[in-house]
């Protein structure tokens, strides 16, 4: 049974990790397990570095995107969050040229902590949706 510091603590580590995934150079090693593993639709189980990668390949399609934790729900070890991240697509991402188009990507994540460190990432992202505003997908 878990007490109110840790769920405290845990979702306080997930902001971490979450700031991390998104630029903050700081911790990794006081943060991340060293057998993470990611899971998004679509995509095989991803390590740290290759979840690193992807999330560069984002950085660089998106450059200077922010993110809201929208909400934030911890129970045990788990801790869920609802994101959305916006910017302009500035770089080629998936393929797609840069098209200057605005965007608003929301998902919904959940990380589960062991050993006060983040062991696992699944993520549901509306990637269609990224798609459909920056030109990649017709709308309609």
């Amino acid at each position: 049974m878990s007490t109110t510091a840790e769920t405290e603590r845990n979702k306080a580590l997930v902001h971490r990790a979450i700031a991390y995934n998104h630029g903050d150079p700081r911790d990794a090693e006081q943060i991340f397990a060293l057998d993470f593993v990611c899971h998004m639709p679509g995509q095989p189980p991803m390590d740290r570095s290759t979840f690193e990668h992807m999330l560069a390949d984002f950085a660089a399609g998106f450059p200077g995107y922010t993110y809201v934790i929208e909400d934030q729900i911890a129970q045990g070890d788990t801790v869920a969050n609802r994101i959305t991240w916006r910017g302009v697509h500035g770089g080629a991402f998936a393929g797609v040229p840069a098209s200057g188009r605005p965007f608003e990507l929301k998902g919904i994540n959940m990380f589960r902590i062991d050993g006060g460190r983040v062991v696992e990432q699944h993520a549901q992202l509306d990637f269609f949706g990224l798609l459909q505003q920056i030109g990649a997908i017709p709308q309609g």
